[in-house]
């Protein structure tokens, strides 16, 4: 649809590494070594995704590593870049495209002609890096031309419990620059380096501007002892890709009590900053439209790659994303269709906030939604090509 490619500009570049975003199908490693978020084969973002890009996960969806200590409450004590060079950030959980990611983004403060200026960024806490891969993003200008950008996805253990990850990241400091890969691989299979390496609070890790040419990375923290509830907890935990998000937390609750502010100031994404900006672990409400729908009904398969198929959540800046396969929009708060979607729990019609299309949503049951989107004016009824989601 017409209004899909204008959301695309909106986002900017997109790791195009998944069979629906019309670009090449590429799989990402995961701890388990099954196919990660943005895998092959999964129903996930379209070009929708766009300011974002996609790796593998930054940080295992749980288990201990060796040697580790225990601690469900570390404090990261330090800056994890200089926030001068951010411009907001958008907090756990996200929406991307269609689907739910357990990280947080991170807008590079950019000129007028769209160029940035590399951050830093820096280990929070004392931590060992366990993890590095190098790989090809394809990324979308904002003309729609695509093309490849190398990057690294580097991950850490702070105890037992509790990981973090940065993704998108340009380039290494030592001793990480010499113990990544020396060539960036399209298919992530097997492509990690595995590390042990001890890392001090405030080290330097690397320095990045991110996706291009939106300008967007990836920080993730994830915490074992934490257990996030779904609308269908049984699909989360028997689903190889959704496991990560059961244990995804909220940086800034980590951030000591002198951090904390600055960051949370921060928060905002395209149009802005929403009074209320804040994590969204989890996404989902059950009996209603927010959080994520998947394309057929849960069956326990092992290692079974999530077919995400439609999501509801405001974002930060206060606008509500509604994400279908193949198409998103965005409903500005003033908006006269907007319905925040933890409060939608018959049916009703969204148009997105520059007239691009709507979005039909009814609710058929607690664990059931039909949605239809198009172009023009809103239906007055449910269209007979309506597609079914499930919890």
């Amino acid at each position: 649809m017409r209004y899909r490619a204008l959301w695309t500009l909106v986002c900017g570049a997109v790791a195009l590494a998944m069979s629906g975003c019309g670009g090449s199908s590429v799989e990402f490693a995961t701890p388990s070594g099954t196919a990660s978020e943005g895998a092959s084969g999964v129903a996930v973002p379209t070009i929708a995704e766009a300011a974002i890009g996609s790796t593998s996960d930054a940080s295992p969806a749980g288990g201990s590593g060796a040697g580790c200590t225990s601690d469900a409450a570390p404090v990261f004590t330090h800056h994890y870049t200089d926030l001068d060079g951010i411009e907001f950030i958008n907090p756990t959980i996200v929406t991307s495209g269609n689907w739910l990611k357990n990280r947080q983004y991170h807008k590079v403060v950019t000129d007028a002609d769209n160029h940035a200026a590399e951050v830093p960024i820096y280990a929070p806490a004392d931590a060992v890096a366990t993890g590095v891969t190098y790989y090809l993003s394809q990324m979308v200008s904002w003309a729609g031309d695509s093309f490849e950008l190398a990057q690294y996805d580097i991950r850490f253990r702070v105890s037992c419990e509790v990981t973090f990850g940065f993704d998108h990241v340009s380039r290494l400091e030592e001793p990480f620059a010499s113990l990544a890969p020396a060539a960036a691989v399209r298919d992530t299979r097997d492509a990690e380096v595995r590390l042990s390496v001890e890392v001090e609070a405030g080290q330097l890790i690397g320095w990045t501007t991110g996706t291009e040419p939106a300008h967007v990375w990836d920080f993730s923290v994830s915490n074992t002892a934490v257990t996030n509830v779904f609308a269908n907890q049984a699909r989360y935990e028997g689903t190889g890709d959704l496991a990560r998000l059961l244990h995804a937390v909220c940086p800034s609750d980590y951030l000591a009590p002198g951090l904390v502010n600055a960051y949370r100031a921060k928060f905002g994404w395209w149009q802005g900053s929403a009074a209320d900006a804040g994590c969204r672990s989890p996404a989902d409400v059950a009996g209603a439209l927010a959080g994520g729908w998947f394309q057929a009904p849960f069956e326990p398969v092992a290692n079974a790659a999530a077919d995400w198929g439609l999501v509801a959540t405001v974002a930060a800046d206060g606008y509500l994303d509604v994400s279908g396969p193949g198409v998103s929009l965005r409903v500005a708060p003033e908006d006269p269709s907007f319905l925040d979607p933890a409060a939608m729990t018959g049916e009703h019609c969204y148009v997105d906030y520059q007239r691009r299309g709507w979005a039909y949503v009814a609710l058929t049951s607690g664990v059931t939604l039909a949605a239809a989107f198009g172009e023009g004016a809103c239906p007055s009824a449910l269209p007979d090509t309506h597609q079914v989601f499930y919890r």
